[in-house]
């Protein structure tokens, strides 16, 4: 049976090689790899199993496809994506004993790996978005012997080209360093691999909307930090590509005196269950304090939605995030015209 691995070991003695085109230009959608040549273990378990195996032709597809789209630079960053991948899936899944088995890890893999390259090269609105994904495995999990994944994955504009594009580019990385240094209670960037404490699993992952010269990233974050319980988190970016990246406030889609936040409070307390009638008080304001904040606004085709994560607000609500939506439907008689939403 054929698959995609090996298709590079021309100019890496390793599988850079799980994914083929790592190092080749194009590829057919059938792999050229003859599993009959299967060397490293990672190759034959993707042999032996014909899931698998469909899920690295397909992976060949879609990043042939994302490939033939993209710029020079897109191409280079979807290669080093693909080559940090390669690299850690034998760590996560082949080299360390796990619950599952290797071939239910790498299944599990691919499939992640598959979504990611579902928009490693995709249209919205007037742009062309490509992505910037970094892979490691930091280390091995203290109370389980199982290895540590981090998933980081940025939005880019790859086309039109244009200064205010590059200006967009440059403060979606610089936003998420910001938020890194804040990661792990401020200890991940200075981790130890060496000290199961600061050691952590981190997954950044995002959503896209975009109208005209807006554009709305979703960015969902889960971490586990040392031997503390895992936290999800959701984070929003608007920003209008003018003559210098603005970001989105109330009145880009509200109009004056509306009340349209009174009116959100209201939809968004009907969704939401008060803990207990003495928190009511605090629960509304913790309400009302997130649709309030444009960075727990997330755009949808559908409508707004609102992002409530754990202990919004100062509200006592464990879990999270919760989301919200309101249609636009019901938002038509606050917005302003020129807000950056579907036809209205």
């Amino acid at each position: 049976m054929q698959t995609i691995l090996s298709r590079v070991r021309g100019r890496s003695s390793l599988v850079c090689g799980v994914l083929f085109a790592c190092l080749m230009p194009t590829v057919a959608a059938a792999a050229s790899f003859d599993c009959g040549k299967a060397r490293t273990a990672l190759e034959k378990t993707v042999c032996a199993d014909p899931r698998l195996s469909a899920q690295d032709a397909e992976m060949a597809r879609r990043y042939d496809h994302a490939r033939s789209m993209l710029s020079e630079q897109g191409k280079a960053i979807l290669f080093s994506g693909q080559k940090q991948w390669l690299k850690v899936i034998p760590v996560l899944c082949l080299e360390h004993k796990r619950e599952e088995s290797p071939t239910q890890c790498l299944r599990g893999q691919y499939k992640d790996r598959l979504d990611s390259l579902q928009t490693a090269a995709i249209r919205i609105g007037p742009f062309l978005f490509s992505r910037i994904d970094t892979y490691a495995s930091p280390g091995i999990d203290a109370a389980t012997g199982t290895p540590l994944e981090q998933h980081i994955g940025l939005p880019r504009i790859d086309s039109p080209p244009s200064k205010e594009a590059e200006q967009w580019n440059t403060t979606i990385v610089r936003l998420s360093n910001v938020a890194r240094a804040h990661w792990c209670f401020g200890e991940f960037e200075a981790a130890d691999p060496k000290d199961p404490e600061t050691r952590s699993e981190q997954n950044l992952t995002f959503d896209l909307y975009a109208h005209n010269d807006f554009i709305n990233v979703k960015f969902t974050h889960y971490e586990r930090c040392g031997a503390a319980a895992a936290n999800e988190e959701v984070d929003n970016v608007s920003y209008f590509l003018e003559s210098a990246a603005r970001p989105l406030t109330a009145a880009d889609l509200f109009a004056p005196n509306s009340h349209w936040d009174s009116s959100l409070v209201n939809r968004a307390e009907q969704k939401l269950d008060a803990p207990n009638p003495s928190a009511e008080k605090d629960f509304r304001a913790g309400i009302a304090k997130v649709v309030n904040d444009p960075t727990a606004w997330s755009f949808t085709e559908r409508g707004l939605v609102l992002s409530f994560n754990a202990g919004f607000g100062g509200a006592s609500i464990a879990s999270g995030p919760i989301d919200v939506t309101i249609p636009w439907k019901d938002l038509y008689s606050f917005v302003t015209p020129t807000a950056p939403i579907p036809q209205h």
